[in-house]
């Protein structure tokens, strides 16, 4: 069963011990990989809470895999929240 959480929600997720990241509608708990590697964590919590897609877009194929370990769920629309266009 997969976990669905609002981008309200994913946005507090934002600091070392608690730090999510999303990605192509999915998300990931990326705080194990910063308790891992310390050396990234500065760069990463600048995006804790955020879409970081064209970040994760950059990776090589092998690195990108290595995300899976962390996906905990994916974004769920917010029925409640009006989307505007203007023109």
């Amino acid at each position: 069963m997969s976990n669905f959480f609002s981008l309200r929600e994913i946005k507090y997720h934002n600091t070392i011990d608690d730090c999510w990241l999303i990605v192509n509608n999915r998300v990931y708990n990326a705080s194990p990989f910063m308790k891992e590697h310390p050396a990234h964590t500065n760069r990463i919590l600048k995006y804790a809470g955020m879409d970081v897609t064209k970040d994760f877009n950059f990776h090589t194929k092998k690195q990108q895999r290595e995300w899976k370990k962390y996906f905990i769920g994916y974004i769920v629309s917010e029925p409640n929240k009006c989307q505007c266009i203007i023109f």
